[in-house]
């Protein structure tokens, strides 16, 4: 049966959850190597991490640590620390690259794309927002829910038929998560979730981990929990939260002084009085003012010595915090050391490498626990079209690379024309792949302007040098140069 007749063949029913990524075609023939393989499927060790236990009793539980991240996150520098290491994930561009370029691997891919980008209850923005959650949660869980639901290609004359999609993919916020239980070696099984219904009331549910789809930041072992961004923003948090209190208090009594009242001689009992009296009521404002008798005298004291420039302090904790996200460029040029271009532009490099990272993570998480079950659930095949992302970080790269394979082609070193090195190069790029028709006829148009370009897009004068430089490899020679070999006539 063909797919066309299996796509549109009555009584399909979906069946029971299993392993998508391990779909099996039926084969009994196996692999031989050279010797017996050993024993499959053992595991003896564990990968879950011994524990440290947490050393600041403020971040000793987890509802603790949901608490001062809360108050964290009303700080302008640790507010802006998150936006800012969210923001560059969520402005860049995700999309699906097909398998392969059979028609039935091109409409697999438009399949899930239109699933993932337009066919969720919610926009794929919107998951992604819950995924970054593991910055300040330290991980999230999203539970996988399906639906059946109508949906056609775009090619002419196709069948709307029902498929099961992707409905939505629902945060399970990590202070509603109880426990991730792991077997014994360490791996994922069931995740106890606190639902909370419509009515306020708790109800405890297990989650199957085929169910889920967890996304880890900073994961030691198998420990799926991860650790906060938040974490090890939190001692600079705190100092600078005190620095603030003592600069606040600093500059109340250093501004405003302490008064000071003096008793001349021959005062009487009433002029202490009336002293302290005046002393206790003394406030600074527009209008103040002191009516002195003539056995009394006020004058204002200010502490001896020069305040502490605890600001400076301050400063050094929220270049600490946007350190902590790598993003203490951002910080250049508020302070009186300033900072330059250069350095601005190594560490936003970096920046933007290690959010390459997050994304790259994000999007293989999907490839393996949502793309596989949509194509085996609907369509006879195991090839899986992968998410892609782009716009995040490579532009250096592909300036710096642009600049080389110019030099490259210029010295010859690379054939211009190849069909191969053309995809290859718009791969790197993320630029459609030309077909041979297309490069043919390119070809043929690109020689019809130069008359000196010769059969593949080269000059006759580059399959020349090609020639001298396979002889030399024939030989067994290095020819120790790139482009004319020396001495050779222009």
């Amino acid at each position: 049966m063909g797919f066309r007749e299996w796509a549109t063949s009555p009584g399909r029913q979906f069946q029971e959850r299993e392993p998508a990524r391990k779909a099996a075609k039926g084969v009994t023939m196996q692999a031989s190597g050279q010797i017996d393989p050993p024993d499959i499927d053992n595991e003896s060790g564990s990968g879950m991490p011994v524990r440290i236990r947490e050393m600041v009793p403020e971040l000793s539980s987890p509802f603790q640590r949901a608490n001062v991240y809360a108050k964290m996150m009303n700080d302008s520098a640790v507010d802006v620390s998150m936006r800012v290491y969210k923001t560059p994930v969520l402005g860049s561009e995700f999309f699906m690259e097909p398998y392969s370029d059979d028609p039935m691997d091109q409409e697999i891919s438009e399949f899930i794309w239109a699933n993932l980008a337009g066919g969720m209850s919610a926009p794929f923005l919107n998951a992604l927002e819950d995924i970054l959650a593991m910055y300040e949660d330290g991980y999230s869980v999203l539970e996988k829910v399906y639906e059946r639901r109508e949906w056609s290609p775009k090619r002419a004359q196709a069948n709307t038929r029902q498929f099961v999609m992707l409905k939505k993919l629902a945060p399970r916020p990590a202070g509603t998560v109880k426990e991730i239980i792991y077997d014994d070696n360490g791996g994922p099984e069931t995740v106890v979730h606190n639902a909370i219904r419509a009515d306020g009331k708790v109800e405890e549910v297990e989650l199957d981990i085929s169910d889920v789809v967890i996304f880890t930041f900073n994961r030691k072992g198998g420990d799926l929990q991860g650790k906060s961004l938040l974490r090890t923003a939190y001692p600079h948090w705190y100092y600078k939260t005190h620095m603030y209190k003592i600069d606040a208090i600093q500059k109340e009594r250093f501004s405003l002084g302490v008064l000071k009242g003096r008793l001349l001689p021959g005062f009487s009992p009433g002029d202490k009085a009336v002293l302290r009296r005046l002393l206790r009521n003394y406030r600074t404002n527009e209008e103040a003012f002191m009516l002195l008798t003539p056995n009394v005298d006020v004058e204002v004291e200010f502490p001896p010595g020069t305040p502490v420039d605890v600001m400076k302090s301050a400063n050094h904790h929220n270049t600490m915090i946007l350190f902590n996200v790598l993003a203490q460029f951002l910080g250049l040029g508020t302070t009186s050391e300033g900072g330059g271009r250069a350095t601005a532009g190594t560490g936003a490099d970096m920046f933007m490498k290690s959010l390459r990272f997050v994304a790259n993570q994000i999007t293989q998480a999907i490839n393996m626990y949502v793309i596989p079950e949509l194509v085996v659930w609907n369509f006879p095949t195991t090839n899986f079209p992968q998410l892609q992302v782009r716009n995040i970080g490579e532009t250096r790269d592909l300036q710096m690379f642009a600049s080389g394979m110019a030099n490259l082609f210029a010295q010859d070193a690379f054939t211009k024309g190849h069909l191969d090195t053309e995809n290859w190069l718009r791969k790197i790029f993320d630029a459609p792949a030309i077909s041979e028709e297309a490069h043919a006829a390119g070809i043929k148009q690109a020689e019809q302007a130069d008359p000196k370009l010769n059969g593949n897009g080269t000059t006759t004068e580059t399959r020349a040098r090609e020639a001298i430089r396979r002889q030399g490899n024939v030989r067994g020679e290095t020819t120790g140069y790139v482009g004319k070999p020396p001495n050779a006539a222009s």
